[in-house]
């Protein structure tokens, strides 16, 4: 495995599965790895294999259900505030990603994985793909024009709307087919009265079926677009669709 202590290391961890990129600081991937079924015994293994030293880790939480809270209830019982909406298992524990813009992504993670990682390495932060995109989307969308940008993860659709200089949507809705992402972006359309002539939908991350998703709403909204970060990798490296799909890992790879 390519290794410098210049070089940035990124986990994903999405369900129970795990991939682990190596980046250069030129946004060059130099390492990615995949690992299915992760436990705690495998995820020890992995991380025994790894080096000690990296300019900067990165955890990036996928695939959870989230909540999103404002400043003023950061101090306040987050796992009782998050069972009000999701169940919380034995094993799990509740995270907090808090943004520039003072608000909060409340979040499940498997407290045992997380230790593990912790302890290999003290200095990983931990980010759900939420706040990865929200932070992102302030610093380089305009919020004036009315736009609807999604996620879409295995079962699981992230719908960011923003219109008039602010932040209207942010949650995170159970999808099993294509069918079903119609329906919840078409309802966030109808529920925050936008005008679907004037509204422009930005699909984050390559989408699993571009034909099928754009064919699905090109007669709703008139404009649909692809947001993809640009990264190089190895030419050695393959089976990198993952990191096609997942826009907020191809954010933190391009930083």
């Amino acid at each position: 495995m390519a290794h410098s202590v210049s070089h940035n290391l990124i986990f994903e961890l999405i369900d129970d599965n795990l991939i682990i990129v190596t980046v250069k600081k030129n946004q060059f991937v130099v390492d990615f790895r995949f690992f299915e079924t992760l436990d705690k015994d495998k995820l020890e293994t992995i991380l025994g294999e790894l080096p000690e030293i990296y300019s900067e880790i990165t955890l990036l939480i996928r695939n959870k259900n989230f909540i999103t809270l404002p400043e003023n209830f950061y101090n306040e019982d987050l796992s009782e505030i998050f069972k009000l909406s999701y169940t919380l298992f034995p094993n799990e524990t509740v995270w907090l990603d808090k943004s520039e813009q003072n608000i909060g992504i409340a979040y499940a993670i498997d407290k045992s994985l997380i230790d593990l990682i912790v302890a290999k390495f003290p200095r990983v932060k931990i980010h759900h793909e939420a706040k990865v995109i929200l932070s992102k989307l302030y610093k380089e969308v305009n919020f004036k024009q009315p736009r609807i940008l999604i996620t879409i993860n295995t079962e699981n659709l992230i719908i960011f709307a923003i219109s008039e200089g602010e932040l209207m949507l942010c949650n995170s809705y159970p999808v099993k087919s294509n069918d079903d992402i119609f329906y919840f972006v078409m309802l966030a359309v109808e529920q925050l009265h936008f005008i679907p002539s004037e509204t422009e939908l930005v699909i984050l991350g390559e989408p699993p079926a571009r034909i099928e998703m754009f064919e699905l709403f090109k007669n709703y909204i008139n404009e649909i677009n692809i947001w993809l970060e640009e990264y190089q990798t190895d030419p050695q490296i393959i089976n990198t669709e993952s990191l096609a799909h997942s826009f907020a890992l191809q954010t933190l790879v391009c930083e």
